[in-house]
């Protein structure tokens, strides 16, 4: 039986990699709710009769987004991929810069989940996936905006876990860390300038690869464990010990 995937996030090359994953199996389909993304503007790489692209832009309105899609289309597994960075002293922040950073890793999160039960999208005993941050729950210096946002999105993943649990749906975030793929030089520069220059040698067993987190969301989403919810699940080489 077919089931589908909802992925909502930027053509990253993190996200790139989770579709891979989950197209890899011949029994699954994938919504792709592509986000507008300077950084990440590329068109996706691979072609698929199982993928299906709705183009969006940073912060629109999810419902009428969603109202495109087959009524009866219902999701086994939805995956929050959305979000934005920021590095900034926290004498710099504004409300402006806050409200950006939450609007994007947090508000989104629950417009998302409020629209899909609305809408009667989510199956019962699916499953529900944020990818949020190790700086949920690591004090990183010029972070504090970042942080807050994303330890926001982790609560909200334990709150609606438990809503949610009488439909045995599962919800659950993934605490990253430092990922090769979004290492590029000036990535690298940036964070060192204004946070700690340590930070990279203090994830002792190296950066985190695309596989690995493809890997363990294709994990999260599957039927082989259904009594995990309301877990911050770390992936982060040692970066928190």
């Amino acid at each position: 039986m077919m089931s589908t995937i909802l992925i909502i996030g930027p053509a990253s090359p993190i996200n790139k990699g989770i579709i891979e994953n989950l197209l890899s199996d011949v029994s699954r389909e994938v919504t792709w709710l592509r986000v507008a993304d300077e950084k990440n503007s590329e068109e996706a790489e691979f072609q698929s009769e199982k993928l299906q692209i709705l183009s969006l832009k940073r912060g629109e309105e999810l419902g009428p987004v969603l109202k495109m899609l087959p009524k009866e289309l219902q999701f086994s597994g939805i995956v929050y991929a959305e979000g934005i960075g920021g590095v900034r002293p926290a004498k710099l922040n504004n409300l402006d810069f806050i409200q950006e950073m939450f609007s994007a890793n947090v508000f989104q999160f629950l417009e998302l989940v409020r629209h899909c039960l609305k809408q009667k999208r989510i199956k019962a005993g699916a499953s529900i996936l944020t990818l949020s941050s190790v700086s949920s729950i690591k004090g990183l210096k010029s972070k504090s905006v970042y942080s807050a946002s994303k330890a926001a999105l982790d609560a909200a993943v334990r709150g609606i876990a438990a809503e949610l649990a009488p439909q045995g749906v599962r919800v659950n975030s993934i605490l990253k860390g430092w990922v090769d793929a979004d290492m590029s030089l000036d990535f690298i520069e940036s964070n060192m300038k204004l946070s700690s220059g340590s930070d990279f040698n203090q994830q002792l067993l190296g950066a985190i690869s695309v596989e690995e987190i493809s890997n363990l969301v294709e994990f999260m989403l599957s039927d082989k464990i259904r009594t995990i919810t309301g877990t911050n699940l770390l992936i982060d080489g040692g970066y928190t010990l």
